[in-house]
């Protein structure tokens, strides 16, 4: 059960990860977030795109994994962090054009001790767009020195 320590965590910790610059020079929006789900959005934009004019699928592997992690977030207890220790992709249909909303949902699958297992998909106009999934490897860090400690 989260503690009132453990839901500041997450609120701060969520604030982080939407502060991070590329996040903040691509647009993302926090559309829903609760223990093993998240919804995040872009409205495509220059930054976004390829020279073919299409949404550029490193920025769309790159969202879905923030979809992820932000479904994770809730799960961990203060001082618990994760990153990304696997990953796939299968990058289905393009999104072609400026102005169109991408939707990224992230769900965890499986929490355990030391690491999650998370899906996500991405689907734009209704189509979708883009698959993935990812194991995460949960972090603990000791005190304030910076040090971290896996479980693995």
């Amino acid at each position: 059960m989260p503690t009132p320590e453990d839901d500041e965590y997450t609120s701060n910790t969520t604030k982080d990860v939407l502060s991070v610059a590329i996040h903040q020079h691509l647009g993302i929006s926090l559309i829903s977030q609760s223990p093993y789900h998240a919804v995040i959005e872009v409205t495509t934009g220059p930054e976004h795109m390829t020279p073919s004019s299409t949404l550029h699928g490193g920025i769309t592997t790159l969202l879905l994994d923030t979809a992820c992690y932000l479904a994770l977030i809730p799960t961990l207890s203060a001082g618990q962090s994760a990153a990304t220790a696997a990953s796939s992709f299968q990058l289905m249909n393009p999104v072609a054009g400026l102005g169109k909303v991408v939707r990224f949902g992230g769900k965890v699958v499986r929490r355990g001790g030391s690491v999650a297992f998370c899906e996500g998909e991405v689907s734009c106009d209704g189509k979708l767009i883009a698959k993935g999934s990812l194991m995460k490897m949960i972090i603990t860090h000791k005190g304030n020195t910076g040090a971290i400690q896996s479980k693995l």
